[in-house]
């Protein structure tokens, strides 16, 4: 009867287990910090370099870039003819030079400077402090074609309020919706390191570039540039962000680089009594890490950002097509097919989204307490 009881408590407490398992949203995971984005400073001294200049920039980097995701080293020195080097390189091996032969910093002062704007600027404590407390941040890069920024300005802000209107009803709702900054091209010389974090080049282009950042300061998904920016894009991607993490994602979406600069302990404070969870903890890290890296299960469909499955659209045979109003902005009509005629099924509402996440809630709740009574059940068994 003991060992009965036994196996019922562990086989309660596993059930339990499970039914309470999927607690961490896309957004969640956004505050984890998965080891998969490294940024490496390398330092290629030449001759010219005295031991005590080379320490003193090791030290400064040592210093400065103690809280940051930005590791240094010293490389060896540069082939015959090519200039002493200090640069950035991320975890897909994309460079930015920092300085070169006698840009280089010489002294301690000049290097803690230079440390400085490695690991922030303006616009980065901006989305960091904006990602913290809002469902994720929309940043639009402004190019010098005023019609074009105007036309994806209006397009992220519409898809902003659309989504918007979808946080009430998702697994983990946030009190604040997606919001919109604005990097004006005066300000990106200053925001070349933020630019190239972003997977864009430094340099002012003719077209608006935009790129979403979410958590700590991830980046969703690809850059987007031009005319691939549509507000249905935008807002696909964005409601992935508020999407369970352990449903059929594909989990490509939750691997995006952070962004180089400095996560401090206020701002991880900050994110562990946001979240309900302290991002930074062994056990939440290894957790949120086999789940982004085991992919969907057995039988599951993966849902692609970009796509109308994101949305939870899906298509049925119907006996007319979509009438031109229907299409989203910067949507292309596609031909009707010879027979069937498919019609996209709206998003469900806040309210119809949310029951199956009462009655996932109520099941793992049930599950608990019984799990409790089992454990409970098997001790007074042992104690007899």
């Amino acid at each position: 009867m003991r060992r009965l009881l036994s196996w019922i408590a562990c086989l309660w407490v596993a059930s339990a287990t499970v039914a309470v398992a999927c607690r961490y949203s896309v957004r969640d995971t956004g505050f984890v910090d998965l080891g998969n984005s490294p940024m490496r400073l390398e330092f290629s001294p030449d001759a010219s370099f005295l031991e005590p200049q080379r320490q003193a920039i090791a030290q400064a980097a040592a210093a400065v870039l103690l809280d940051s995701n930005i590791t240094f080293s010293t490389v060896a020195e540069p082939r015959a003819g090519e200039p002493a080097s200090l640069r950035l390189v991320d975890a897909t091996g994309r460079s930015f030079t920092l300085a070169s032969g006698s840009e280089i910093p010489r002294t301690a002062s000049e290097a803690i400077r230079v440390m400085e704007s490695l690991s922030t600027s303006p616009m980065r404590d901006r989305l960091q402090q904006e990602a913290l407390r809002a469902y994720a941040v929309v940043l639009l890069i402004e190019g010098s074609d005023e019609a074009a920024n105007a036309r994806v300005r209006d397009a992220a802000t519409t898809a902003i309020a659309s989504v918007t209107r979808l946080i009430p009803g998702m697994p983990k709702p946030v009190d604040v919706g997606p919001q919109l900054l604005t990097l004006s091209r005066s300000a990106q010389g200053a925001e070349r390191i933020l630019l190239w974090g972003l997977g864009f080049e430094p340099s002012v282009g003719s077209d608006p570039r935009l790129a979403i950042v979410y958590g700590r300061g991830r980046r969703l998904g690809t850059p987007l540039e031009g005319p691939l920016i549509t507000q249905t894009v935008l807002r696909e991607r964005l409601v992935l962000i508020g999407q369970d993490c352990e449903c059929d994602l594909d989990r490509s979406w939750l691997r995006g680089p952070l962004l180089p600069g400095r996560w401090d302990r206020g701002r991880q404070e900050l994110a562990a009594k946001s979240l309900g969870f302290d991002p930074e903890n062994p056990v939440v890290r290894a957790e949120v890490s086999r789940i982004v890296e085991r992919g969907p299960q057995p039988g599951q469909r993966r849902k692609t950002a970009g796509t109308a499955q994101a949305l939870g659209y899906s298509e049925d045979s119907v006996d007319s097509i979509p009438s031109p109003a229907d299409l989203q902005d910067g949507d292309e009509p596609a031909p009707a097919p010879a027979q069937a005629k498919t019609q996209a099924k709206p998003v469900p509402s806040p309210a119809a989204a949310a029951a199956p996440r009462r009655l996932w809630w109520l099941f793992g709740s049930s599950m608990a307490a019984a799990a409790a009574l089992g454990a409970w059940l098997a001790i007074r068994s042992f104690q007899r």
